[in-house]
C-alpha cells in the first residue's frame, strides 16, 4: 500500500482518488509519519461485493440464518402483525 503525507495528499487530492479508482488499491495518509485515514475503493462492480455483505456473510456462517420465524414484539394495544395482516 502506497503512504503518502496529509500535505502532499492535499495538493494532489483528485490525482489520488483517481489512481485509487483505477488500480484499485488503498493509498494510507500520514501525519508526521502517523497513520491517519486510508483511502479504499469502494466496490461498484456486480461481482464486487461491499462490506456490509461481506460482514452479513462472515454473520450466517458463524451464528447461522435468523430466517422468517421471529416474533415481532407487541406495541401499544396492537400489534405490528395486525397492522401489516390487513
Amino acid at each position: 500500500m502506497e503512504t503518502i503525507g496529509i500535505f502532499e495528499a492535499k495538493t494532489r487530492f483528485s490525482e489520488l482518488c483517481d489512481k485509487v479508482f483505477k488500480s484499485k488499491e488503498p493509498i494510507l495518509i500520514t501525519k508526521r509519519g502517523v497513520p491517519l485515514v486510508k483511502i479504499d475503493p469502494v466496490a461498484y462492480e456486480s461481482n464486487q461485493k461491499s462490506g456490509i455483505w461481506m460482514a452479513r456473510e462472515g454473520f450466517i456462517r458463524k451464528y447461522g440464518d435468523l430466517g422468517e420465524d421471529l416474533d415481532l414484539p407487541e406495541r401499544g394495544n396492537e400489534s405490528i402483525k395486525e397492522l401489516f395482516e390487513e
